[in-house]
Parts: C-alpha cells; structure tokens; sequence
C-alpha cells in the first residue's frame, strides 16, 4: 500500500505544481500564452532530468545503495521548502524569454520537481524486483491517473477558492506526506533488497539487446505526442483566451490517452483510431485557417478531439513497442527524452523556423509517417498471422492516402489564406501578419495578432482618420476629444497600428506601451499613423506593467491625464492588466481628474463586471460606451471609461453617447496578482 500511496502522491504533486507555477509567470512574463509553453519545457526537461537519474541510480547492484540514495536527497529537498514565489531572474539578463522562465522554474522547484519526477519509474522498477510475476506498467496508469487528477482539480476545486500564495503552501505541505510514504517504501525496500537484487541480474542477463529502431521510434511517437499536445495547446489560446483550463485540457488528453493505452490492450484498435484521427486531420485544416469562426464550445471540442485521437495513435504504438521489465526505465527514459524533444521544437525552434504556428500541421504529418512506421516494423513479427498482416497493410494504405489529401488541401489553403500578406512575422509573443484587402470596395491594410485584428489603416490619400475599434464617436474618442482645447499627455497600454496618434494635437505627449517589439517595426513601416501625428509620439518597450512599476519608483508619477489600456481586443487577454493591484499602479499615474480609458470588446470574455468592480473597488464612477458594427465599420467597439471627472460625465455630447450598465450583486468578479479566474468571464 505504501508503494501505491507514494507512486500516486508523487504523479499528483508533480503534475498539481505546473498550472499553479505558469499561473505565477503570467504577470511577470508579460500574460501571453507562450508563457505556458515555455514552462511545459521546463517540466519535460526535468522528467527527463528525472528519468536520467532513475535509470542510473538502478544501475547500481544493491538494492539497498539505491535506496538510501532517494531516500537521503527527498530528506534533504524538505530544507527547500515552502516552495517561493516565482520572481524574474536578477541574476543573469537572458535574452530569450524561455531561457529566462526556465531559469526562474529551477530557482522556484528545480530540485524538488527533480526528485518527483524521479520517484514514478524508480517505484515501479523497485516494485518488479520485489512482485516478479506481476506487470509493472499497471502502475505507471495510477501513476497517470493521479497526474489526471491533479490537473483537474486545478481549475475546478484549487483555483477558484485558493489564491497561488495558498496553493504553494498546500503543495509544500502534500510534499512533506509523500516524503514520510517514500521513506516508509524505501524502509520496506531496503529490508528485501538482497533477494530482489539476484534475481534482478539473473533476468537481465538472458535478455535480447533492443534495436536502435525500435529506440528511435519510442523517441519519435514521445515526441510527437507532445508537439501536438503542445501545438493543440497554442492553437486553443491564440483563438480563446489562455486559462489554467485551457492549458491543463490538453495535458489531461494526454495523459487519459497513456492511461488506456498502457492499462490494457484491448481499448487501442489501430482501424478505429486511424479513421478517427484521419477525419480529425481533416478537421485540424479547418481550425489552422478558419478556427475563429466557430464559437468557444466548438473549437474546444474539435482541438480535443484532433488531439486524443492522435495521442492514442502515438501511445498505443508506443504500449505495442515496449520492452520487458529489464528495460523499463530505459524505455521511460527515451519517452522523456522524446518529450523534451517535441517541447523544445514547439516552444523554441519552431519560433525561428516558422513565421505561424505550422508545427501543429507537422504533428500531424508525423502522426501518419510514425504509424506507417511502426506498424510495417512489426509485420514481421512471429505471433502475426497473414490475415493480420494484410489487414496492417490494408491500415498503411488508408493513412498514406489520408496524407495525400490532407497535403493537397493544406496547399490549397494556405495560397488562397495568405495571398493577402505583405509582412508575417513571429515570436515569443505570438505572430503577427499585414494584409492588404484590395478588392473591397474601400481598401483597407490590417494588422492582426494571430487571428484578431489589431487595427485598419485606409489604403487612401486622407488615410490618417482613425478607423475600426478607434473611431469617431467611440468611448476611446470622446474621452480624448475631452481634452482638444488643452495640451495633453496621454498614456496607451497596446500600440497595435498606433492608431489612437492621431488624435494627437501638436504640444501633446502620447506615450504607447508595447510589450511585442515586433508590432512596433509593423507599426512604423506600415502604417503612418505614428509618424504623421502632430503629437510628439513615443514607444517604450516591455511589459507595461512592469514598465509603469519602475517609472514610478525611478521617476515618481507620470501625471498622465488619459490613460487607455488597450490590451484586451485580442482573445488572449493580459490577466495582470485587470487586477485590483494593477489598477491601483494606473491611479498613481494619473493625475487627480484623469481618466482611465479600457478597450474591452472581446469575442469570448464579457470583461464589463470585472471592470465595473475594479471601478467600484476603486472608489470610482464609470461609463460604458457601445459602439455597435455597421456597413461601413466592421468591428464593434466597446469602452469604459473609469473617472471622477464631473466636467467628463456631465458633458451632454457624452452622456447621450454611453450605455447605462448597472452592476448587480452576483456579477462582482474582483481579481487580485494571486487570484484570477478567467471561467467566471468566459460567454458561453
């Protein structure tokens, strides 16, 4: 029984510690979905870690060395705890933004998550040398199981009643209970250990040496799993926004789809799973091009749908392909080693690579190849009879043709979604494209971020007058024009195309805030709203937040009389923008009448009871503006502007433009740096 609590306890604590963790980065690294990728690296490069030290440590020919071993650094990882907060790196300027969450996560957890990691195959390698006859793989689906659990009771149970200070010392205090069950294992252990050790080396020694391809493929369908997993996860968040749910989903795919593969047999038959995943590929086209036009639901269902079919492609060849007990934790070490492949590939080296998120397409073409692959790798297998045979061949064919045409219509797609391009680029941020649509009546150039439009600019001679979200008449408009008799100095959060400079008057000062350095090169070379401004227009890099933070510790209050934070017209939403804390930081800035102006038209997220709280929390009135979509303005916009300013709301040409909004009990959402829950905004 110790052997299960342990084994459980340690897939739990190892899984529950990576949505609370990237839930700690968002506010530091800027809030982008990449954050979560980023930190998924880390986790496969410390099971792998993990993986390494486990194999080597059986290596050892006592048992009873291998154990004190464990046991003594587990003993010493408890001097580690409660695990700290996760903070930026000071001690090194990291270029890459992975490489410097990375770091962070090793200060934060490293030597514990090492341990974790560790402790699952070592468990079940000690576990086959003390039950000969019984099959340890059974083990590594509880130990799947409690990761299952762990990542579903994160957004339903720990998020929404715990903040992250509180979830660290609950997990430092489950810690410190599986550190009692696995030295009271490795008690029992270290009492059995000279029987076990014989007969561990006398069945080592008749076994078969493994063939290097069977190693490649486990590393090749390791690794692919998680690129798509990866992948699947990127594409969900760049069209909604990126929550602990929307991060963990995918993970419990994942994982759910080992833990049928690796309990038993009977639940992965190739034909049924080949002709789900190849309707789903067809269905991953669709939702690469055009996954925005379907609503929240639909997307979630289709993305998990592409995703479990194929893991259970990947894992039920990898469960075919595993070896006998002797190789366990060789075999667990290559699927790590295959994990941090498809991590590194997906979160760093795609990056450069790929100016869009192409890698979820290559998954699936590598999903087709490994299953070809492994299938034609076993036709010469003793037990297969020819009926079997012809049926795998029967199963080849059908995927190679499956990969002709998803191929061709890939082609066809991507020529006719991108001919529109003038600019692509990509980066941690996420990617961006220009696009010129010329065959409309008036054209238009767009920036979009992923798939949401980030501002329109008239291909015309009198192409300065702002347009889209930041048009006349809007919220964002009517609270600048507030000020046209008077010099003003005005704050953005979000430069997008640098539209809202051109309401600048000479003698104003607009100051945008830009985390993405790239939107800032679009911006300038493509559209002229920066520099035809009469304002004197500046751009300060890096995350707002932590830009303001140090402003006003090095130079004290900006003094700003508007400041708009315009960071929430894309679908993957800032959360450490729309806390009380951040609010707070906006007050300090501006002066006493100022106004605090907020871009909150969204697809997915209802942001106007978050806000009307914050406002309220805050002491201060506020005025919802609703500008509604027409034939001749595509989007519709909506603001809030949060103000004391009587001249401001008694301003007839502005208060026959607002929208009434009351705030009812049951709709006050208040979010804090350690609390945040994004399912309580979500439009279903």
């Amino acid at each position: 029984m110790a052997f299960l609590i342990t084994i459980f306890l340690s897939s739990f604590l190892l899984f529950q510690i990576q949505p609370i963790l990237a839930k700690m980065a968002l506010p530091i690294f800027g809030g982008g979905a990449a954050i979560w990728t980023a930190c998924m690296l880390f986790f496969q490069l410390f099971l792998l870690l993990g993986y390494l030290y486990s194999h080597c440590l059986t290596r050892l020919s006592k048992l009873n060395h291998q154990v004190s071993i464990h046991c003594t650094l587990i003993a010493l990882s408890l001097l580690l705890l409660p695990i700290t907060s996760f903070t930026k790196s000071t001690i090194f300027e990291w270029q890459t933004p992975q490489l410097e969450i990375i770091f962070s996560l090793l200060l934060s957890i490293g030597f514990p998550y090492f341990l974790l990691s560790a402790t699952a195959p070592l468990i079940q390698k000690w576990y086959s040398t003390i039950e000969i006859n019984k099959e340890p793989y059974r083990l590594y689906s509880l130990s799947n199981l409690a990761s299952l659990l762990a990542l579903l009771s994160y957004p339903f149970v720990i998020e929404p009643i715990f903040n992250t200070t509180l979830q660290a010392n609950i997990w430092s205090t489950l810690y410190t209970l599986f550190a009692v069950f696995m030295l009271l294992s490795g008690y029992r252990l270290y009492n059995t250990q000279t029987t076990n050790s014989e007969n561990t080396a006398e069945n080592t020694a008749v076994e078969k040496p493994i063939k290097v391809s069977r190693i490649l493929l486990w590393l090749l369908l390791s690794a692919t799993s998680v690129t798509v997993m990866v992948s699947t996860t990127n594409a969900m968040t760049i069209n909604i926004p990126p929550t602990p749910f929307l991060w963990i989903l995918p993970l419990c795919i994942y994982l759910l789809s080992y833990i049928i593969c690796f309990n038993t047999e009977k639940w992965y038959v190739r034909k049924y799973w080949l002709t789900l995943f190849c309707g789903c590929s067809i269905a991953s086209l669709l939702m690469f091009f055009i996954g925005t036009q379907f609503n929240i639901i639909t997307q979630i269902v289709i993305y998990t749908l592409i995703l479990f079919s194929a893991c259970m492609l990947c894992h039920g060849e990898l469960f075919s392909l595993k070896p006998k007990k002797h190789a366990l934790t060789w075999f667990y070490l290559i699927m790590a080693l295959g994990g941090v492949v498809g991590s590194a590939f997906t979160s760093i080296i795609a990056e450069y690579l790929f100016t869009q998120y192409y890698e979820f397409l290559i998954a699936i073409v590598l999903v087709y190849l490994l299953f070809c692959w492994s299938v034609y790798s076993q036709q010469n297998t003793a037990s297969l009879s020819k009926q079997l045979k012809k049926h795998n061949m029967h199963l080849m064919l059908m995927a190679a043709i499956a990969l002709t045409l998803f191929g061709g219509y890939f082609l066809k797609l991507n020529n006719l979604y991108n001919q529109e391009d003038i600019y692509t680029s990509r980066n941690f941020y996420g990617t961006l494209t220009v696009k010129d649509f010329t065959n409309t009546e008036q054209p238009v150039r767009m920036l979009f971020d992923g798939s949401t439009s980030h501002g329109t600019q008239l291909l015309s001679t009198d192409n300065t007058i702002p347009t889209s979200y930041y048009r006349e008449n809007t919220g964002v408009s009517l609270a600048l024009q507030h000020f046209k008799n008077e010099t003003t100095k005005v704050g953005i959060i979000g430069l997008g195309t640098g539209t809202l400079a051109s309401y600048g008057n000479a003698g104003d000062e607009y100051v945008f805030y830009e985390l993405n350095p790239h939107v800032e090169i679009a911006a300038n070379r493509y559209f002229s709203y920066l520099s035809a401004s009469k304002a004197d227009v500046s751009v300060r890099l890096g995350d707002a937040r932590i830009t303001l933070q140090n402003e006003l510790k090095q130079q004290g209050s900006q003094q700003y009389q508007i400041l708009i934070v315009d960071a929430f017209s894309s679908d993957s939403i800032p959360v450490h923008l729309l806390t009380l804390e951040a609010f707070e930081l906006y007050w300090q800035h501006l002066e006493n009448d100022g106004l605090l102006v907020l871009h909150i038209s969204n697809n997915h997220l209802d942001l106007l009871p978050l806000v009307a709280t914050l406002s309220e929390k805050a002491g201060m009135q506020m005025q919802h503006f609703y500008s509604a979509s027409d034939d001749e303005n595509e989007h519709t916009a909506e603001w809030v502007v949060v103000t004391n300013n009587q001249d401001f709301y008694l301003d007839n040409s502005i208060k026959k433009r607002a929208t009434y909004f009351s705030l009812n009990k049951e709709q006050r959402i208040l979010w804090t740096d350690s609390y945040s829950n994004l399912i309580s905004i979500i439009k279903f």
